[in-house]
């Protein structure tokens, strides 16, 4: 998010650091938790079992044949009201591997038997646990089930996770979902996963302790269900799908899934056009354009540079470029149908009805940039993981709700230990508005009263016209009110110009 530059150091006593407002209230009884999550989490959960049970038999199968040992791995964890059941797996490792090594598992592990870390990295071994769920002794969403040695009764934060029922998925395992790599890089995985990563999880946990809903758990799941897709951190030039790697610079995967596209671009408008009443003569006419059309346009790509774009990267100025280079086929099209005399024979060929071009470039670009798009989220949910050894956890406000706090807003959400609080601006009409899901909480002169109500330990300058008074005061603001202030410069600044 920028360099940034300390302007005040926290005062002594600053109100908030790590452990200082630990939350020792249960959650929040709401109509949600009292019965709607456990009616959702049984509907769901069954759904699920029924769906997915093809893929089930086949990892169970698939488990059997490629080492010996039971199919299903089980162990004793806490659940509800502290009531221990046991946690169901697809068995990933060797038989007697707990004794063989530390918890942790890393990338590479000789205990793993051979299908063990395909299971672990696409988070297949997970899915026996929606009999946990369908059994009560499980949610969907909630904090990873715990052992018992893992929570510690005199600690009131973490004796409130047997509040509510573990979860198969969840905040702290969205952060962490590349841990295993992560604990790889020390000497002493296990060390790195009970000092880096186990207080995060609790920090994160209890934030989703105070926050269950259902759209809260709705996103959660499907959050998880996209990081099936990028179980690892690939390396640069590749990205990592069901734990396969692919050429993510590759321009004829690029253009392959694009002319599927483009194919079913042509084929979905004629058929929403014409419906079960296709004409005779459509019927050739729509094989014509299938294979010519698909062509045409990635030959305009092609020429508009489409393909040296780095589809992670995906923003407007590149959807633009996309845009155009769609548009210009349509048009031509467009032409044909207009201004081709109707008498000759290209006309029957190449005359598509106005209603067949309209609805082809409508499926067409909203296709690319669905490609693209998802692709971008992908990347970004890949690179959402950022544990960094012995930090303590910070809340930002935000100084300035225009172009370069946003950017403040998205960077810090990459960060497990950071929390938006939100935005201050002087603009009246952003107050009370949402900016990358933050809100705007007031004006300026309100800074300090935030920072104290807010419990803020950071504030984070991104206006880049605010005049040196301005800054002087809203230094002096944080530093009465014991929280640290850093700018993040623009780039006239930077240059020193």
């Amino acid at each position: 998010m920028g360099v940034m530059q300390d302007h005040a150091r926290p005062a002594a006593g600053a109100p908030w650091r790590e452990g200082a407002r630990a939350v020792r209230h249960p959650p929040r009884v709401t109509l949600y938790v009292r019965g709607g999550k456990r009616a959702f989490d049984f509907v769901a959960s069954l759904a699920g079992l029924v769906i997915l049970s093809p893929l089930l038999l086949l990892c169970a199968l698939l488990v059997r044949l490629t080492s010996r040992g039971p199919i299903l791995f089980r162990q004793r964890r806490v659940g509800l009201g502290g009531r221990p059941f046991d946690v169901l797996k697809f068995r990933t490792m060797r038989q007697g591997a707990e004794l063989a090594g530390p918890a942790v598992v890393v990338r590479g592990d000789k205990r793993l038997t051979p299908l063990g870390g395909f299971l672990r990295r696409t988070k297949l071994d997970e899915l026996p646990q929606l009999v946990n769920v369908l059994l009560g002794e499980m949610s969907l969403v909630g904090p990873r089930p715990r052992v018992r040695n893992e929570i510690a009764p005199q600690n009131g934060d973490e004796s409130l996770f047997v509040n509510l029922r573990p979860g198969m998925t969840s905040y702290a395992s969205l952060y962490h979902h590349m841990e295993a790599d992560f604990c790889a890089q020390y000497d002493d995985p296990q060390a790195a996963h009970r000092e880096n990563i186990l207080p995060q999880k609790a920090h994160l946990d209890m934030d989703y302790l105070n926050s269950v809903s259902l759209a809260q758990d709705v996103k959660l799941i499907f959050l998880t269900v996209l990081l099936v897709f990028v179980p690892g951190k690939a390396r640069p030039h590749v990205a990592r799908y069901f734990g396969f790697d692919f050429p993510s610079y590759n321009r004829g995967a690029q253009m392959l899934l694009e002319a599927g596209v483009y194919v079913g671009a042509v084929w979905l408008a004629y058929w929403l056009r014409y419906d079960r009443g296709l004409p005779p003569f459509y019927h050739s006419q729509r094989i014509l354009f299938v294979i010519m059309l698909p062509i045409l346009r990635l030959s305009a790509n092609q020429l508009f540079s489409v393909y040296r774009m780095i589809w992670r990267y995906f923003n407007l100025v590149d959807a633009a470029r996309l845009a155009v280079s769609i548009t210009v086929v349509s048009i031509v099209l467009l032409a044909l149908r207009l201004f081709l005399p109707s008498q000759s024979d290209l006309a029957n060929t190449f005359q598509l009805p106005i209603t067949v071009i309209a609805m082809e470039y409508l499926l067409s670009m909203g296709g690319c940039m669905g490609l693209r798009a998802t692709r971008r989220l992908l990347y970004q949910l890949g690179q959402h993981y950022r544990p960094l050894p012995g930090a303590a956890k910070r809340r930002l406000l935000v100084v300035g709700a225009g172009l370069s706090g946003l950017g403040v807003a998205l960077e810090a959400a990459r960060y497990p230990h950071l929390r938006m609080v939100g935005f201050v601006d002087d603009d009246p009409a952003k107050h009370g508005r949402l900016i990358a899901g933050c809100t705007v909480l007031g004006p300026y002169r309100d800074i300090e009263n935030l920072i104290r109500q807010r419990h803020v330990t950071d504030v984070v300058v991104s206006d880049p016209s605010l005049p040196e008074e301005g800054l002087r005061a809203i230094a002096r603001q944080c530093q009465d009110a014991g929280a640290s202030v850093h700018l993040v410069p623009n780039i006239e600044q930077i240059l020193g110009t």
